[in-house]
This record gives C-alpha cells, structure tokens and sequence, in this order.
C-alpha cells in the first residue's frame, strides 16, 4: 500500500503531549478492554501514524473527522496541520471540518474486492481487537496442500485462509516518535488500537462515568441502609 505520511504529519505526533507507553504485547492485550478499560493514547497516536502512512491508502474512515484527532493529544493546530497536508479529490486542502481523505481505488483493484471502511472494523468483527491483531500477522506462506485462488493471500486467521488483501505490515514501515521499534507486531497492536478508538472515541469516558455512577449508588445505599435502620431503633 502507498505511503501518504506527510512532514506535518511526524512533526504533529512529535509535538503531541507525551502519553505513557504500554507494552501490549508481552502478553497481548488492549488496555481498551474490560469494564475499567481505557484508551492507551500512546499506543493510539503511533496507530494513527500507521494508518495514515499504511492502511489510508486503501481503506477509508468515513466516520472521523479531522478534528477529531484533537481527542489524541493533537492541539488545534497540529490537527489543522496535519488535516492541511493532506489534500482532497477536489485538489484543494483537507480542513478540520473534513472526513478523512477516502481512497480512490480502481475498481478492478484486489480483483474487484473492495476494501471496507475501518470506522467500526473492531466493533464488527467477533473478537474485534484479537480478531484485527491475529488477522495483521497472520500472512504466511501457504501450506503445499492448498492453492490459493488468482490475486488472493494466505492468511491463518481469515476465515478461508484466503483473503484479496495483501500483507500490509512489513516492519519499519513507520518511524515512531517516541522511540518505540516498529515491528510488525508492535505496528498491528498499535493500529488496532487507533481503530479501537475510531469505532468508540468516547470509550474512557464511558467507563470513568460508568465508575463514578455505581460509587454513587453505592454511597446511596449504604445511607438508604444506615437511616432505614436508624429511624427502626427509634421507633423500637
């Protein structure tokens, strides 16, 4: 797939507030996931930059916007920046305002299999964060006893083994900003979670929501329990 990475682009993930670094892959796991769970924005940002540079290129994000980018640590600025380098159908430059720059793919591209928007692939997918990660490294060379169909890959958790997507993820194909290695696990687990965060940008607040609501209610019974029994020992 074609690279768009711009110099806007690194100087806006080079510029964003600094986010802790989580290892996700030692074991794997998405700190997204779980009733408590919240967004690794590091992990976001570096799967932003895979994104864009990678996967942009094919798959589109008909649901963000540019400014959404401003909920992953980026100013108004680096999101203008970043959003005025890319430029659209039209020839002018993306703004805030825009959605995200689709592709423009011939039709007979991957054999007329069209590549789907990635706004929800998490959400719509059975296992959606293992499913995408296994999916990403799971191209290998095909066993000697199956034949892959014409322009068509090998891949061990694709159902049919057999998708039209060719491997994306090399290795190194991103630079990070914070000095984490690009490898094509780090790369798959990173994006994942960028895409993670395209089909719920308002998970973390849910959560913390979610959290404080059942505190409160918590506190409410207790007192509920504490004052039914206090007016009882009155009356006894």
């Amino acid at each position: 797939m074609r690279r768009i990475l711009t110099p806007l682009l690194a100087a806006g993930l080079l510029l964003a507030p600094a986010a802790h670094a989580e290892n996700t892959l030692t074991p794997l796991h998405f700190q997204s996931q779980g009733p408590l769970g919240s967004l690794d924005i590091a992990a976001a940002q570096r799967g932003f930059l895979v994104y864009q540079s990678v996967c942009s290129g094919c798959h589109s994000l008909n649901a963000l916007h540019y400014r959404d980018l401003e909920a992953l640590g980026f100013t108004p600025d680096q999101a203008a920046g970043i959003a005025s380098g890319i430029k659209l159908p039209d020839g002018t430059a993306a703004t805030l305002d825009d959605t995200f720059k689709a592709p423009n793919l011939p039709a007979a591209t991957f054999g007329g299999a069209l590549p789907p928007d990635l706004s929800d692939i998490t959400a719509e997918r059975p296992h959606g964060l293992h499913y995408l990660f296994a999916y990403l490294t799971g191209f290998a060379t095909a066993p000697a006893d199956v034949t892959l169909l014409p322009g068509h890959y090998y891949n061990t958790a694709y159902p049919g083994n057999q998708p039209a997507m060719p491997p994306a993820l090399k290795g190194n194909d991103v630079t990070y900003a914070d000095g984490t290695v690009a490898t094509t696990p780090q790369e798959a687990a990173d994006v994942t979670t960028f895409l993670s965060w395209a089909a719920d940008p308002n998970l973390t607040a849910r959560h913390q929501i979610g959290l404080r609501a059942v505190i409160f209610l918590v506190f409410l019974t207790i007192l509920a329990i504490a004052t039914k029994r206090k007016i009882w020992r009155e009356k006894a």
